[in-house]
């Protein structure tokens, strides 16, 4: 590995842009690398400047080649990564190759559903929920769980769970199921050959950002032969509560052939780069720190300011945001846009103080990441009367806390106070007011919708919606538009999905808009960079709570209460302090010109000012870069200045958008002509709710034809049942389905010269053609089973394995795939059904083609 060690704005993706080009110019082929980073948009980036730079490169047979390939070249995320692989290698391992993905929360929702009906059915302790979803969110830290001593059934209750939700969900893999299935690719020998066959040159971003077992993969792809360049800040790694861990780099920077060091910032003025330094070389092991050189020549500047006295903590808080206002408004006299600033924070406990001072001191701020979006209040009263949809009987304490909070919220308005002998009893419902009860009733009656079309009756309730703010239904709106990405099985997953999405600590939260001065918090600036940052509030202590249990790097799991709990908890505390200078470091490292740090004197001070007063700059320090303020002479805070009226609606708001016959995104082959109806999408995209012998036999067959597979090849023939939609069958429903799709594709092949044109007869020739177009009202999507051209004619060719021959059912279908390929392509093709079972094939006309569009187009929509 040759594994660089970066500093903050040190040109990280630079060098990875470089590292490519370079394999480029040695002459290989961009197919045959993946680059990796942590989010899609990274990835995006990353593309984009790989094709700026292939643009330019030139006039040669590989850097024509090396154009062609970027947009389709392997840019992606780390679990991106990993499904790529799998895919790559499923047969082999047992696997569909076709498995969908699911995201975090809606794999956890899933694992939730099958932790509480095995809890039902052994009559266990639903407390012991928490646990398992604890266990569940620490599966990357290693391999193989150890329980400790009085673990042991809580291990083996999480080991059966998992086998449950595994078994409901077999053909989708969530980011902690594809870490796994990863391992097991590695146990293969063939398969990780051909991985490495596939991608030998690897390029890694954030590689201080990896999980133990994300880490372990790619050390194992290495072993096998890839050369791997990773780069990386560990520094900067900071995501131990998504179980990264800075010792992958460690042992990485251990065990790397080349280590070299990225030291020249092009972000940082001297001053800012001088105080990086001074941090780093007292904070971090000698290998790690790597001091910045400053290309540019400005100065810049840094200044520390402590509000000193007596007083609580909080009123000392307040004086201090009112500080931090009073040097933002001098730095915009001074030609700093406000919109080029940034306050950074360690907990969102700090931002009230910001907000309350920025409002009454009139200096305009965005919480570019605000609140969690599904904590927002109106998506938890949402949340509270979906979970009072499923109620049968007395409610439990959680359905009693929604109860409350139905009752008191928007959708009823009611005084808890009238209420209060009700809601002391056993069963409360019976005893409230008849209208309440009716309320009640109403949404019980969600049970038996769709979770989304549940979710969408309830948003669009008239009087809900009118007790909201314009935010508030905005963000209805975006939750409507969130949850119809998600497949929801049931109302209860739905419920999961919100509540996962509330506790999740970053990635649910949404960016609020409005222009100024950006108030985040240093988890979500990562990766970005202002002019001017502030970092607030640096007496803020630790957050979080107490675990129900602790991983230890070997899998070792000891729960609360127990002597490995204690044992593990001394060397988590260890890393968490560890994290918080990281932490530190990364705030201090988002400033180019000017940095602000303010923080209250406190006889309890928090690790970021400890962190401080050890370099020399605490209150009590004489540093020229510390000032300090006396509380009492800090002017209180105005009053808040009224809101201003809300701007007049946009001339579009009162639009209304009419309904479609078909949804905006749809697949041409979910369209039953022969019922006159479009599928509902949720049956469209489950292959349209066939049964399982006659999916896998639809799935196979359209793969045997797409490959050229021959019907006597034995061993390509027996490798079919590798793929998983044949894994759940019989043995005898096995055979049986070998021996059908046999004889379809001898079918195939003895269409071949005949009805069809010879394979070898073909000028060109694309199997499995993805498609997306826009008509009517609606984006297609689909793929094409054949397009190819023979003789100077084009044929596109759609396989059926229908036991009768109904083409009017499929007009629409080709005529779809038929424009498509006329608007992508400039070629008109001839559009047939080949009909396998009875060796028929029927061309459409394109009077009938033409005729099917022409009544798309012009259909109307259902009525509202």
């Amino acid at each position: 590995m040759r594994l660089y060690v970066a500093s903050a704005g040190t040109g990280k993706t630079h060098t990875l842009v470089q590292e490519l080009l370079a394999l480029l110019h040695r002459g290989v082929p961009l197919r045959r690398v993946a680059a990796v980073t942590f989010t899609r948009k990274a990835a995006e980036e990353l593309r984009g400047r790989i094709q700026e730079e292939v643009a330019h490169l030139p006039s040669a047979p590989w850097a024509e080649e090396a154009r062609r390939e970027a947009h389709g070249a392997v840019f992606t995320t780390v679990h991106g990564f990993m499904a790529e692989a799998l895919r790559h290698t499923a047969p082999l391992l047992s696997l569909d190759p076709d498995f969908a993905l699911l995201d975090e929360p809606l794999a956890e929702a899933l694992f939730l559903e099958e932790v509480r009906s095995l809890l039902y059915l052994r009559g266990l302790d639903p407390g012991l929920e928490g646990p398992l979803l604890a266990l569940h969110r620490k599966r990357s830290l290693a391999e193989a769980l150890r329980p400790l001593p009085e673990a042991e059934g809580l291990v083996a209750l999480y080991e059966e769970a998992l086998r449950g939700y595994r078994r409901r969900t077999r053909e989708a893999l969530g980011p902690g199921d594809l870490e796994a299935q990863a391992l097991r690719l590695l146990e293969h020998p063939q398969a990780l050959a051909r991985v490495v066959e596939r991608f030998p040159h690897l390029l890694i971003d954030e590689f201080q950002d990896l999980n133990p077992l994300q880490g372990r993969f790619f050390r194992a792809l290495e072993g096998a032969g890839a050369e791997v360049v990773a780069v990386g800040d560990p520094k900067q790694s900071i995501y131990l509560f998504r179980n990264a861990r800075v010792e992958v780099f460690r042992q990485a920077l251990a065990e790397a052939a080349e280590v070299r060091a990225l030291a020249q910032t092009w972000r940082h003025a001297r001053a800012v780069a001088r105080l990086l330094n001074r941090f780093a070389e007292r904070f971090f092991p000698q290998a790690e720190r790597v001091p910045v050189v400053p290309v540019r020549g400005e100065e810049g500047r840094v200044e520390v300011h402590w509000v000193v006295g007596e007083g609580p903590l909080d009123r000392k808080r307040e004086r201090e945001a009112a500080l931090l206002a009073g040097r933002l408004q001098a730095l915009a006299a001074q030609g700093y846009p406000f919109r080029e600033m940034a306050v950074l924070v360690r907990s969102r406990a700090s931002l009230p103080f910001l907000e309350r001072a920025f409002r009454a001191l009139g200096v305009p701020y965005a919480l570019l990441r605000g609140r969690s979006f599904f904590r927002r209040p109106e998506v938890r009263d949402v949340y509270h009367a979906l979970r009072l949809a499923l109620l049968e009987g007395p409610p439990g304490p959680e359905e009693r806390l929604s109860l409350l909070a139905f009752l008191r919220g928007p959708f009823v308005g009611l005084d808890l106070g009238r209420v209060e002998e009700a809601l002391q009893a056993e069963d409360p419902v019976p005893l409230l007011p008849p209208g309440v009860r009716g309320r009640l009733e109403g949404l019980k009656g969600l049970a038996a919708f769709r979770p989304l079309e549940a979710l969408k009756a309830l948003v669009r309730e008239e009087g809900f919606l009118r007790r909201l703010s314009r935010r508030a239904r905005a963000n209805l709106d975006a939750l409507l538009l969130l949850a119809a990405e998600e497949r929801f099985p049931d109302l209860e997953a739905l419920l999961d999905w919100l509540r996962v999405g509330a506790e999740d600590p970053e990635a649910s939260e949404l960016p609020e808009g409005g222009e100024g001065v950006g108030l985040l918090t240093v988890h979500a600036a990562k990766g970005l960079e202002w002019p001017v940052v502030a970092v607030f509030d640096l007496a803020r202590h630790e957050g979080g709570r107490r675990e129900p249990l602790r991983v230890g790097p070997d899998g070792e799991v000891a729960l609360e209460g127990t002597e490995g709990y204690q044992t593990l908890g001394s060397a988590l505390d260890r890393a968490q302090a560890e994290e918080s200078l990281r932490l530190l470091y990364v705030a201090l490292s988002r400033a180019r010109d000017v940095l602000l740090l303010t923080g209250s004197a406190s006889g309890r001070p928090g690790p970021w000012a400890e962190a401080l007063a050890n370099l020399g700059l605490g209150p009590q320090d004489q540093d020229p870069l510390v000032r300090r303020h006396a509380m009492e002479r800090i002017s209180p805070l105005p009053p808040s200045p009224p809101s201003a009226a809300s701007p007049p609606p946009a001339p579009y708001a009162e639009h209304r958008i009419l309904p479609q016959r078909f949804p905006p995104v749809y697949s041409p082959s979910a369209y039953r002509k022969g019922e006159g109806e479009p599928l509902a999408l949720s049956e469209a995209l489950e292959a349209e709710a066939l049964p399982e012998y006659a999916r896998a036999l639809g799935t196979l067959v359209h793969y045997a034809v797409a490959r050229n597979l021959d019907p006597e090849d034995e061993g390509a023939m027996g490798a079919l049942l590798l793929q998983e939609v044949a894994l759940t069958l019989a043995e005898r429903e096995r055979q049986a389905l070998l021996e059908e799709v046999r004889s379809l594709l001898g079918n195939y092949r003895a269409l071949l010269g005949k009805a069809l044109p010879p394979l070898e007869a073909r000028e060109e020739d694309y199997p499995e053609l993805p498609l997306v177009l826009p008509l009517g009202g609606t984006v297609w999507q689909g793929v094409l089973d054949r397009l190819y051209r023979a003789g100077g004619r084009w044929y596109l060719d759609d396989y059926k394995t229908d036991r009768e021959v109904h083409p009017e059912r499929y007009r629409l279908q080709l005529a779809l795939y038929l424009e498509a390929v006329r608007r992508a392509w400039g070629v008109e093709a001839e559009a047939r059904l080949v009909y396998l079972r009875p060796q028929r094939v029927y061309p459409f006309t394109p009077e009938e083609l033409r005729e099917a569009l022409a009544e798309l187009e012009g259909a109307k929509p259902p009525e509202a």
